[in-house]
């Protein structure tokens, strides 16, 4: 919308311009929204907002005089720190947080004449609009859009300001917005800060604001393995997709913030942001203290920089990469999950069945399995209980002809097990033309095939066990578990 032009008020000290693009200036709702920020501004005086001087307009030009910041904006200082391969340190990262909520809920509680609330919403809150200095000042900047009773121009349903990839949902649906609109927008620059990732950008305008919309924000401790949880749950409360699961005021965020910062000793201050910007424009930071040392004024420091060195533009999609892109461990390794949970579960399974069948030997013989030759078991040997293992498909009664017929020249058929599944009661006896051809047991062992050759016929009669519902034991295989 604008111009900048840094300006020598007197010797000692600076201020700057923002001038209306003369384009613009024939605009009224770009001019109505130009000196709306001018009246909102002279109205504001704290630390951590940028102080306006005074308003200018004359026939054809909108001026406004504010303080001069020396330092950059956070957008600048993620993309410096990402480039140095550095992660902004927890306490730096809670440091302009806590700055930003601060300078926020001083504009969410500003009053009118009348002693109501102006109802202040910046809807802006974003890296570019935030200023560090090397002084370790937070300030934030850029009412322009900001929403108040007080300003003249209004916004029309439908119109969307503000950054996409810095909105809240509701801002992005274009509903009405409250304070904790901004609190959900200072929790996407906490979560960016930490983890060193955007969180909502994407490749296109349309992604982004879908994201905004329908993306359930990740945890941070997905991005970094070391992150408090304690910051992670004021994170994930902050960024909570309905304004009542927020932080309510601006306020309380800052009072999460200070016990995260107590409990893990972190020192929040002017002292973590200047040690942030040392590390992010040492060498800038150093060219100033030379041309202390000579005696140079800022004023003409920051000249002779300007006209040797321009500040190169950024590109966002070089600055931090976008969280879309990231496919974490965690996620690769949840893939494998269930399989290895069933196969748990069949081993936890197999293990009981050991347990039952060695505590069984203590009282009765254990079950046999038929080979030619050889009787088979008799009805005292065959367990009684409930099978534990994979699921099996119910034999057919053994007083079938048709079923003696097929047993004499081919094994019976079995369904798949099932992994982690409980098999319904069935008789444990084991007929001879398996025992010549190898079966699987409930442990999980294979049986050996036998060496002789079956006989043709089964016997027609076999003692088969009282029926019960499946997978109910009896009282006598419950006294028996150990």
């Amino acid at each position: 919308m604008a111009e900048l032009h840094l300006v020598r008020e007197h010797p000692d000290r600076l201020a700057v311009i923002k001038q209306l693009h003369r384009k613009l200036s024939i605009d009224p709702e770009f001019v109505r929204m130009f000196l709306d920020e001018a009246r909102l501004g002279v109205t504001l005086h704290h630390p951590n907002v940028v102080e306006v001087y005074e308003i200018c307009e004359d026939a054809d030009q909108c001026y406004i005089a504010m303080e001069h910041l020396h330092g950059h904006d956070l957008r600048r200082t993620m993309a410096r720190m990402t480039s140095l391969g550095t992660p902004v340190a927890f306490a730096q990262a809670l440091s302009i947080a806590r700055g930003v909520a601060a300078g926020l809920h001083y504009t969410h509680e500003r009053t009118g004449d009348d002693g109501e609330l102006l109802g202040i919403v910046h809807r802006d809150v974003s890296p570019h609009n935030v200023i560090l200095t090397y002084g370790g000042d937070v300030k934030i900047v850029d009412f322009g859009i900001a929403k108040a009773t007080i300003q003249m121009s209004r916004t029309r349903t439908g119109v969307l300001k503000g950054k996409v990839a810095y909105m809240a949902p509701e801002q992005a649906l274009g509903e009405p917005l409250d304070r904790r609109s901004d609190v959900f927008c200072v929790g996407i620059l906490l979560w960016e800060m930490t983890t060193g990732r955007w969180l909502y950008r994407r490749r296109s305008e349309l992604e982004t604001l879908n994201a905004v919309v329908h993306t359930t924000p990740p945890r941070p401790s997905r991005m970094v393995s070391d992150y408090p949880r304690d910051l992670e749950r004021v994170i994930m409360k902050t960024l909570s997709r309905s304004p009542q699961g927020r932080f309510a005021t601006a306020g309380e965020l800052i009072y999460a913030l200070d016990e995260v910062a107590r409990r893990h000793q972190f020192t929040l201050g002017s002292t973590a942001v200047r040690a942030l910007m040392a590390t992010a424009f040492a060498d800038e930071l150093a060219a100033w203290q030379r041309a202390q040392s000579q005696g140079t004024s800022l004023g003409d420091h920051l000249v002779a920089q300007g006209a040797s060195r321009p500040i190169a533009e950024i590109n966002d999609d070089d600055a931090l990469p976008s969280v879309a892109s990231f496919d974490p461990p965690r996620r690769l390794a949840a893939r494998y999950r269930w399989p290895v949970l069933g196969a748990v579960a069949v081993a936890g399974l197999a293990a009981a069945s050991l347990v039952i069948a060695s505590h069984r030997g203590s009282t009765a013989a254990p079950p046999t399995t038929a080979v030619p030759g050889r009787a088979n078991p008799s009805p005292a040997a065959l367990p009684t209980g409930p099978v534990l293992g994979p699921a099996v498909t119910p034999r057919p009664r053994d007083d079938d002809p048709a079923h003696r017929a097929r047993s004499a020249t081919s094994p019976p058929a079995k369904s798949p097990p099932v992994a982690g599944t409980r098999a319904p009661a069935a008789p444990h006896a084991i007929t001879p033309a398996a025992a010549s051809t190898g079966t699987a047991t409930a442990t999980g062992t294979a049986t050996a095939p036998a060496t002789a050759t079956a006989p043709a016929t089964v016997p027609a009669t076999v003692v088969r066990p009282p029926r019960r519902a499946p997978g109910k034991p009896s009282n006598a295989d419950l006294d028996k578990l150990p």
